[in-house]
């Protein structure tokens, strides 16, 4: 069984190792709905890819895919420049618009609920070794250019990257799993007035390899029971932190 899970185990892990740092970026900017609104705008355009082509090559579906996911980036930057105040405004509402709108193009569509799900639930059980290839040297260009070249963690740098990660991530995991890994590891890090990326990281692995095992097991949509193991190793982690410092400042 574990040769079999060994690939979504990967992924998650993999996906947590750039969406942690990440998370806690949003949280500090204060821009929670950034990664639905983007893995959204991403699953719509995949969605509408897939209905106007039957088969699209690979190179097409990327290119679509992160073309969008740089398009929303590079519009959010925009909005932060022009008008701050109203950014968290503009990118709760491009979700739920966009999500909206797949909602329609769905409509009548006889395989419109799978392709739905698929998008948003993910299928992280069933990526393969060739996903992983595929996407892997996203993440690890991140993660090099995130730790060795600080400038890019503001601006329009921050913006780009985040798109590319998270364009890769709604492809392998889904936008729920994308949403999870993001905030809650990053809710998990959380200590005073600053953030642990360690905790972060200790939070989300326990949570990626409990749901995949555990989901596996008793035969559950990984998706959502993933999302669901973020929520309860983030709050297991949160707890005792909180309790430290009550008692500490009674």
């Amino acid at each position: 069984m574990l040769d079999i899970l060994a690939p979504g185990l990967v992924a998650g892990l993999i996906v947590l190792a750039a969406h942690a740092p990440l998370g806690i970026e949003v949280l500090k900017r204060g821009i929670v709905f950034i990664d639905l609104a983007t893995a959204q705008v991403v699953g719509l355009a995949l969605i509408l890819l897939n209905l106007w082509l039957e088969d699209p090559f690979w190179v097409v579906h990327q290119g679509v895919s992160f073309g969008a996911g740089i398009a929303i980036a590079l519009f959010f930057r925009w909005i932060e420049r022009v008008s701050p105040d109203e950014q968290e405004g503009v990118i709760g509402s491009s979700f739920i618009v966009t999500a909206s709108l797949g909602l329609l193009v769905l409509a009548n569509d006889p395989h419109g609920g799978k392709m739905l799900n698929e998008v948003l639930s993910g299928q992280i059980l069933f990526i393969s070794w060739a996903d992983i290839a595929a996407f892997l040297p996203i993440y690890v260009l991140f993660m090099i250019a995130w730790f060795t070249t600080p400038r890019l963690q503001s601006g329009t740098g921050f913006f780009l990257l985040f798109a590319l990660v998270i364009t890769a991530s709604v492809q392998l995991v889904g936008v729920y799993v994308v949403f999870a890994s993001l905030i809650l590891p990053a809710l998990a890090a959380r200590k005073g007035q600053g953030y642990i990326l360690l905790r972060a990281y200790m939070s989300g692995a326990v949570a990626v390899v409990a749901a995949i095992l555990i989901s596996a097991v008793m035969d559950l949509p990984a998706g959502p029971f993933l999302v669901l193991c973020f929520a309860i190793s983030a709050i297991a982690m949160r707890v005792p932190y909180r309790k430290m410092v009550s008692v500490r400042s009674d």
